[in-house]
């Protein structure tokens, strides 16, 4: 039915046109209005995809992660803290005392910068060799392996641990005739000499006889199934925090720089330097005028502590250049560590005890947690600091 039009409109375009318009603007002002109602246009909280209003996901807070709490197992070689749940691992396996070649053509080492301990003393004709000991640790892959000498065994006899080695010094001499050694402390071991794959092998990249590996995951495996396990029965040193600021502290002698002349000169390819780091308060190592690198992370060498033994050192005359070291007894020894150098003695009284370092008044020294390396010098030997 049509409606007619009241007077006023019924012959006017003019305001016929106004009030359509006005019309057409009240429906969409009520067309907005049923809309934000429903939520259209309300900032984020709905929207409308095919015809079809769904709402949008609200924000929701990011909680902020708690913090991990640091390590508080202390280790018992070197008092490095590890966590709860990795100390039942790690004393489940005995260390292991690796032969480590220091030739000039064996640089550089390979694994060496993970060993909680590092022995290292003159193998002959004034080049080092270095004993590392692996156990809190996993390094995996550890090279260049050497033969064994008779003194780093008595080393490793007083830390429970598996000498792993790639042959023996032999001797018509007992002092120096490793197999009379071996028999004599009942050392369990793995030689490469006798061993291969997977617990030994060769780096096809080097010269033999710098080439040899020890795969130290194997050992383990190995060991375990020789019911070979631990933990080591040896007696924790004594381990302290850090104290970077000692140098500073009255009476205290301040070591910087330590210079070792390994078998001969500081100028030799064996000369050792140690350089106080502040930013860490650790030790930087140099050999032979430059710095001293792993070979598989290519990071510094770097200890918490250097300990400086002196001991007697002289020649077994067996018609070689093999050597005898007093390892036993007690002797001189400086400790370094904090950038400090504590005077005193060492002191190891069988085969089977821990070496120990005592400071001048006879008080056992405590030790930075971390790797520790362990210079045994001759009377001969140069040591400046």
């Amino acid at each position: 039915m049509r409606v007619p039009l009241p007077p006023w409109l019924a012959h006017n375009r003019r305001r016929q046109a106004i009030a359509g318009g006005a019309a057409a603007f009240l429906t969409l002002v009520i067309t907005v209005g049923v809309l934000a109602a429903a939520g259209v246009f309300s900032g984020g909280n709905s929207q409308v995809l095919n015809g079809i209003t769904t709402p949008e996901p609200s924000a929701t807070a990011i909680p902020t992660p708690s913090p991990t709490p640091p390590p508080t197992e202390p280790t018992l070689l070197n008092g490095r803290l590890v966590y709860p749940d990795q100390l039942p691992d790690i004393e489940s396996r005995l260390p292991l005392a690796i032969m480590l070649d220091n030739f000039v053509d064996a640089r550089p080492q390979i694994g060496l910068e993970k060993a909680d301990l590092v022995f290292e003393a003159v193998a002959e004709g004034g080049i080092t060799r270095f004993l590392g000991i692996f156990w809190s640790d996993e390094p995996g892959l550890i090279e260049p392996v050497r033969s064994a000498r008779v003194y780093y065994l008595d080393w490793a006899a007083g830390l429970d641990a598996i000498y792993v080695h790639w042959g023996m010094a032999r001797s018509s001499v007992a002092a120096a005739d490793v197999p009379s050694a071996f028999s004599r402390l009942g050392l369990r071991r793995f030689d490469g000499f006798s061993m291969g794959g997977p617990y030994f092998s060769r780096d096809p990249d080097r010269l033999g006889p710098h080439d040899g590996i020890a795969n130290t995951t194997a050992m383990w495996e190995l060991a375990a199934d020789n019911g070979w396990s631990g933990p080591p029965q040896i007696e924790a040193w004594l381990f302290k925090e850090d104290e970077p600021g000692r140098a500073r502290d009255a009476g205290a002698t301040a070591a910087p720089t330590i210079d070792i002349g390994f078998g001969g000169p500081f100028f030799s390819d064996y000369a050792v330097t140690w350089e106080h780091d502040p930013k860490t308060n650790g030790y930087l190592r140099s050999q032979g005028g430059a710095p001293h690198v792993d070979g598989g992370s290519g990071n510094r060498i770097q200890a918490r502590n250097v300990a400086v033994a002196v001991t007697s050192v002289r020649s077994v005359g067996d018609g070689t250049s093999h050597l005898q070291y007093q390892t036993t007894g007690s002797g001189e020894a400086v400790v370094f560590q904090d950038g400090v150098a504590i005077p005193g003695t060492w002191s190891k009284p069988d085969s089977f005890s821990r070496i120990r370092f005592f400071d001048a008044e006879g008080n056992e020294i405590a030790f930075n947690r971390g790797q520790t390396w362990i210079e045994v010098l001759s009377f001969s030997d140069p040591l400046s600091y």
